[in-house]
């Protein structure tokens, strides 16, 4: 049983990282080199992480996932397992003020304080508390988009439709990209003047109706590079 006077502090990237692990690999050893290799910690880091995991019994001596952590790493009886490791690992008196799944995090750190930790200590250890008494798997969030990326619908390139040998055809090709929006930069002299040319910059942006036929969309860039690319003769 462990220490319910120790307290224990996992980051969530830890906890959800070696649930991930296990899931993959039920067998797998979790020492400081696969958490060094998998997680991205320090070898002095992934030591105290391990030794956090086998207070709350997630891993043995040898590394190896508990009993508890085989149903731990299992959706269907994620919530009993948490439930067995909060009553085993934390005092009486914190988990009936804050029980898992309807813990209040002010709470939870009061107690901490009244406990004799730091106001700094008390939140990061009401944090872990927090995060282990989540009674249902909640993983780390998605990373953000890369810049110059959207996941808004609106700017995302529509499904191609097939045609009946299971091919996109090139009129569909050439209708989802001027939905989306069509970019040039180009180089034109300005009006009156030639011979030296200076840099100018034009964005444009076209929509076409789905019912547009090919040569409907290919007339309209013909028209495009005409009236916008070619330079008039003089």
């Amino acid at each position: 049983m462990a220490d319910k006077n120790r307290y224990p502090q996992i980051p969530s990237t830890v906890w959800w990282g070696v649930r991930s692990i296990l899931n993959r690999t039920p067998n797998a050893t979790i020492d400081e080199r696969l958490l060094g290799v998998q997680l991205g910690v320090q070898e002095v880091a992934a030591k105290a992480y391990i030794n956090e995991l086998r207070h709350v019994g997630i891993v043995t001596e040898e590394g190896k996932a508990t009993p508890l952590a085989q149903r731990w790493r299992l959706d269907d009886s994620y919530g009993d397992a948490v439930s067995e490791l909060i009553q085993a690992t934390y005092p009486e008196g914190l988990v009936h003020i804050a029980p898992p799944g309807e813990a209040e995090r002010q709470k939870v750190v009061s107690w901490f304080q009244r406990a004799g930790l730091g106001q700094g200590a008390a939140g990061n250890k009401a944090a872990t508390y927090l995060l282990l008494s989540t009674p249902t798997p909640n993983e780390a969030p998605r990373p953000a988009a890369k810049a110059g990326q959207s996941d808004s619908p609106a700017r995302a390139r529509p499904p191609r439709r097939q045609t009946s040998g299971g091919r996109t055809s090139d009129a569909e090709e050439t209708r989802t990209t001027s939905e989306v929006g069509v970019r040039r930069e180009m180089k034109t002299p300005p009006p009156g003047r030639s011979g030296d040319t200076f840099p100018l910059n034009i964005n444009v942006q076209i929509h076409i109706s789905a019912d547009a036929g090919s040569e409907q969309i290919e007339s309209i860039f013909q028209a495009m590079r005409r009236y916008l690319y070619d330079v008039p003769a003089t």
